[in-house]
């Protein structure tokens, strides 16, 4: 079994290119031990998914960073949708790239699983901000 088995998987849904790489690059620059996965279409995306959760897979992504205004029409949306709606994609940690974050009380009404974020403009903000996200995640206790 490869070490890369044990490792988390982060796993960015995003159809900007740029913004994969830069995510990519941040982990990688700040030394952050993971398996980085990436889709860049979100219907690819919701059907691996989908294929995961319904074979009841037990290598799941560790944590999922989303941006569904990247894509056209619903299909960033509908993807949101599948990770809230079956069970065994339901636990999985989900930063939500917004427009802007939702007002913190709408974010208190949430199980804490998801964690909504402004998808910053200059390239050195959004891998500072995918970075925290990341650590901040990893380090957080599982719940029971």
């Amino acid at each position: 079994m490869s070490l890369t088995h044990h490792l988390p998987r982060i796993l960015v849904i995003d159809a900007d290119l740029d913004a994969i790489e830069m995510a990519r690059f941040a982990l990688w620059r700040n030394h952050l031990p993971c398996q980085f996965e990436w889709f860049d279409d979100a219907e690819l995306a919701n059907a691996s998914l989908l294929t995961q959760a319904l074979c009841r897979a037990r290598d799941l992504p560790t944590l999922i960073l989303l941006d569904p205004r990247s894509f056209p029409g619903t299909e960033g949306y509908e993807l949101l949708r599948t990770l809230c709606v079956y069970q065994t994609l339901a636990h999985i940690p989900l930063v939500l790239f917004t427009a802007a974050p939702l007002s913190s009380d709408f974010a208190r009404e949430q199980d804490g699983r998801i964690w909504y974020a402004a998808k910053p403009q200059r390239a050195t903000d959004y891998m500072e901000l995918v970075t925290q996200c990341v650590q901040q995640r990893l380090h957080q206790p599982e719940p029971f």
